[in-house]
């Protein structure tokens, strides 16, 4: 008896060959070795006596796509079928990116990984929208990329979504809550603020408030919930009000990842790192904690991105983790809020972004030189600033629970370092167990 399975026009290289009662491998095709195998197709099947001859083909690829041949002879009769294999792939977790455009806000949502083409619905409140602003499709080798965008005025508010789907039903959401939109009552209409909060409808442990600034003239400003809007710009972040809740951050060479350098208050990958780096995207697992750890109060400190004579550094991550969360773990899945992650990250391949579940993209014009850090524990707030235009970028709204300590990823292949700059001038509370292997808390006025 013989059970051949071959693709067209490849008879002689067959995916599967049973010959004199054995599975042949001589001739099989090197891509579907031990990935095949004959098998029953129902439970109750009596197998090859009862005429079952069905292939089993594992870890499928999308090479395997298309049409298969089975031919079978025995000793008074023979026989021969075709079938069609169709895969689908399911894509990405959309990322979802808010941008002032005029007097209205774009909200664009991206995903990739699809197989076959996906749709994409948007709605607003539980109510759908009926066409999106735009809608764009690329390619990714076999699979498929999808980037929408809706237009919404800063009138209408409440959730927003973005569901997009396979013709089978598996789909992937992404939901935003576009808060507080006020324009300015004369000057054109420029935007004083938008106020975003993500959400995930999964994840129920952390709340995570995301407060998004615009510049105004020279400036960003906050608009909180029920504020009424006024006819002159909320001054810029008072950066020397901050630094008086300056602290001295001191990197824990305990608590660092074997691929990294770390010296006094510097930090970058080793060398050779990046070329053995074969993971695709951002290098979560480089990172360094302080050993300084908060559980109360204010804290500021500032990171320096750049070095003389040396071009900027294109990836970072600066944020700050649950003391109990171990670096050699860091995988992109597990650094969420819901996981004690809280972090600020600017990569080659997706631009910046912050850590919310899921992302968000932030509009980036230049890469900032410095950012500025606040940890706010009391009132549950982590903001980030660009030092040198004083602006605010971006502040995360949690609830701390237990000790949280800084968290700083230098990215890989940059030459220039990561820097904890001094900003803890002499009012600035000391950290007064960086050197304590046992008791590193802080504790802020």
């Amino acid at each position: 008896m013989e059970i051949r399975w071959y693709r067209p026009d490849q008879y002689s290289t067959p995916v599967l060959l049973y010959l004199n009662h054995k599975v042949m491998t001589d001739l099989q095709k090197e891509r579907y070795r031990n990935r095949t195998s004959l098998s029953l197709r129902e439970e109750n099947s009596a197998g090859l006596k009862g005429g079952d001859v069905s292939l089993e083909l594992k870890n499928l690829n999308m090479g395997d796509r298309g049409m298969f041949h089975c031919f079978v002879s025995g000793d008074k009769a023979y026989g021969s079928c075709t079938l069609a294999l169709n895969l689908t792939a399911l894509g990405s977790s959309p990322v979802l990116s808010l941008q002032p455009q005029g007097d209205q806000v774009n909200v664009t949502c991206r995903s990739c990984g699809w197989l076959p083409k996906p749709r994409v619905e948007w709605k607003l409140s539980e109510q759908k929208i009926p066409g999106p602003g735009g809608l764009l499709f690329s390619q990714e080798g076999e699979l498929t990329c999808v980037q929408s965008w809706v237009l919404l005025s800063p009138s209408r508010s409440g959730p927003i979504s973005c569901s997009i789907s396979l013709p089978g039903g598996e789909e992937k959401d992404g939901h935003v809550d576009i808060q507080n939109i006020l324009c300015l009552k004369h000057g054109g209409g420029p935007w004083k603020a938008i106020s975003a909060v993500s959400t995930l409808a999964a994840v129920a442990l952390a709340a995570i408030s995301i407060y998004f600034y615009r510049k105004y003239k020279t400036g960003y400003t906050a608009v909180k919930k029920g504020q009424e809007a006024e006819e002159t710009a909320y001054p810029n972040p008072n950066m020397e009000e901050l630094r008086k809740a300056a602290v001295s951050i001191t990197l824990d060479d305990r608590r660092t990842c074997p691929g990294l350098m770390v010296k006094n208050k510097l930090v970058r990958d080793k060398e050779g790192v990046a070329d053995t780096h074969r993971e695709p995207g951002f290098p979560y697992h480089l990172s360094v904690y302080g050993r300084n750890s908060f559980s109360s109060g204010r804290a500021y400190w500032e990171v320096g991105l750049i070095s003389p004579n040396i071009q900027p550094k294109t990836s970072w991550l600066i944020g700050v983790t649950k003391a109990s969360n171990d670096f050699t773990e860091n995988k992109h899945d597990d650094m969420t809020p819901s996981k004690g992650f809280w972090f600020l990250y600017l990569s080659k391949q997706t631009g910046l972004r912050v850590n919310t579940e899921p992302e968000i993209s932030l509009p980036l014009v230049s890469r900032p030189e410095s950012v500025g850090v606040l940890l706010d524990y009391d009132q549950g707030e982590l903001s980030f600033y660009n030092v040198k235009e004083g602006i605010c970028l971006v502040t995360m709204k949690t609830k701390f629970q237990g000790q949280v300590l800084p968290m700083f990823n230098p990215g890989i292949g940059d030459e220039a370092p990561l820097k904890i700059l001094d900003t803890a001038g002499p009012s600035a509370v000391p950290a007064e167990g960086a050197s304590s292997p046992t008791d590193n808390s802080v504790k802020i006025p």
